[in-house]
């Protein structure tokens, strides 16, 4: 899943379920095995600094939304944290279901009574502040630089229990392959999405895209499906992107967006919104907040 796909899966379960403190709720719930192959690398590892290393080094590997590093501070280290897009509404949730989760790891695979040294979060405190304090066990500070999850050094230092040098260097090679070839296809999808995207209304042919990297139509076509998804899914998303974007921020006529994305009518687009997001044109806007003028 790309990250507007994940975004509009959590901003759509946080309205359903409308429990202000979900990604609290998310985080705890995780388990080493949950993570695959990274989790048998955390498991493998012989310290927790070692597992957090490994954790912060390949992180893009298990669907991360967010971007991490490490740091020393003072007697331990920090594991800090970092939006991938700046101004996304989804920032609270994913910083919490960050840090709880990587502390419910680290309870889940070392020791049930681990405690951080300190959380800092740059939001506001919400109203369910106390849950950060009742989950983490550790002070909690609010409004402060930036994101980090503080660990002292006597915890660093806990050998863990399941440390194993072979498993750990035959995961190693693993998720080294895996972080290559997950590059190459992120950069594939995205690099199609953009062209689709700036060629709207006129969709490239496939034939053309193929050309234009090198290979064949088949040859790419299959480098798709690798990737689990098709040319038309992709033009498929980026119309839908498109057309969420003009009914809920522009004043336009549905024919003018219609041939806007490249469809043949209104009666075309009408089907396609109602297809993706289970309304119709009129209801979209109407939820939405007041459009700018064009």
């Amino acid at each position: 899943m790309s990250y507007r796909q994940g975004s509009r899966v959590i901003g759509e379960a946080m309205r359903e379920l409308g429990d202000p403190a979900l990604g609290l709720a998310v985080g705890r719930r995780q388990r080493v095995t949950a993570w695959g192959l990274v989790g048998l690398g955390l498991l493998a590892s012989p310290m927790l600094y070692d597992a957090l290393r490994l954790g912060v080094r390949y992180h893009g590997i298990t669907g991360s939304m967010l971007d991490y590093r490490m740091e020393p501070v003072p007697d331990g280290a920090a594991t800090l944290a970092t939006a991938r897009y700046a101004g996304s509404e989804l920032q609270t949730f994913l910083l919490e279901e960050s840090f709880s989760s990587i502390v419910a790891l680290i309870r889940d695979a070392l020791h049930d009574g681990f405690a951080p040294h300190a959380v800092l979060l740059r939001h506001a405190r919400p109203p369910y502040g106390d849950e950060y304090e009742r989950y983490f066990r550790c002070p909690v500070v609010f409004g402060a630089p930036d994101d980090r999850l503080v660990f002292n050094a006597s915890w660093l230092e806990h050998a863990l229990p399941g440390a194993d040098a072979y498993t750990l260097t035959q995961v190693v090679e693993l998720l080294n392959s895996a972080r290559t070839v997950g590059r190459e296809r992120q950069d594939l999808v995205e690099g199609l999405e953009v062209s689709i995207a700036r060629r709207l209304p006129q969709v490239p042919p496939l034939t053309q895209q193929a050309r234009a990297r090198g290979m064949s139509e088949r040859t790419l076509r299959r480098r798709l499906a690798e990737c689990g998804t098709t040319y038309e899914a992709l033009v498929d998303y980026v119309r839908l992107v498109r057309a969420e974007e003009l009914l809920t921020t522009r004043d336009l006529p549905l024919h003018t967006i219609a041939a806007l994305l490249g469809f043949s009518d209104a009666r075309t687009l009408r089907r396609a919104v109602a297809r993706w997001f289970g309304k119709n044109p009129s209801e979209m806007r109407r939820s939405a907040p007041p459009p700018h003028t064009s």
